[in-house]
């Protein structure tokens, strides 16, 4: 598939580098967060990662401990504002439209993959409103599929005590980033959510 429009990025550039410098700092010095299995992230060739969406905070954290580049596919709504726009478009991030068809972000999604990218998804949809995992969309592993893309589970517990929704600023909390195994997309959604539920039990 022909990559789609000229932003596609799948490479780290100096926005993406500088954000990522500031949310290993913020996750090193004021919340404190602890990584385990970098090493299930395939060093190449296209990836999903596919988490749980506890806090505003998952990116930033996912970003700044992740080796590779990672476009995330958020809502369009993340990117109100000039400085959260010229982030998420300089970083290679795919925006969803509100109301509208995700035919064009999938085609978006899919570029990432077959250029070698790694992509982001939250499976859930949206933030929880409880810190609870909540049931993962089916899909979600359509674009792993069509880009044959390998799916690495990834769990993020904390985030949500963090920075809870209605809540105006983070505070420190301690925070637990886990990537787990990599798998086939073709293993179904229900597996990548035992896998992170998993994860997250384990904490």
């Amino acid at each position: 598939m022909e990559p789609v429009g000229p932003n596609l990025r799948t490479r780290k550039g100096l926005t993406y580098r500088l954000c990522q410098i500031a949310s290993w700092i913020t996750c090193r010095i004021y919340i404190p967060t602890k990584v385990i299995g970098l090493e299930n992230i395939p060093k190449e060739g296209p990836v999903v990662l596919a988490s749980n969406h506890q806090s505003w905070l998952d990116i930033p954290i996912i970003t700044a401990f992740a080796p590779r580049h990672v476009s995330f596919v958020a809502k369009d709504t993340l990117a109100q504002g000039p400085v959260m726009a010229h982030i998420l478009n300089h970083s290679g991030a795919v925006l969803l439209k509100r109301g509208e068809s995700d035919v064009a972000a999938m085609r978006e999604m899919v570029a990432h993959l077959d250029a070698g990218d790694c992509l982001c998804v939250f499976p859930e949809g949206t933030r929880s409103r409880n810190g609870d995992l909540a049931e993962f969309q089916r899909g979600v592993l359509l674009a792993a599929r069509r880009g044959k893309a390998q799916v690495v589970p990834v769990a993020i517990s904390g985030s949500f005590g963090a920075w809870p929704v209605g809540q105006k600023i983070p505070h420190p909390h301690r925070i637990t980033l886990e990537f787990g195994p990599a798998m086939d997309p073709r293993e179904g959604i229900e597996k990548v959510q035992s896998a992170v539920a998993a994860m997250l039990g384990s904490r």
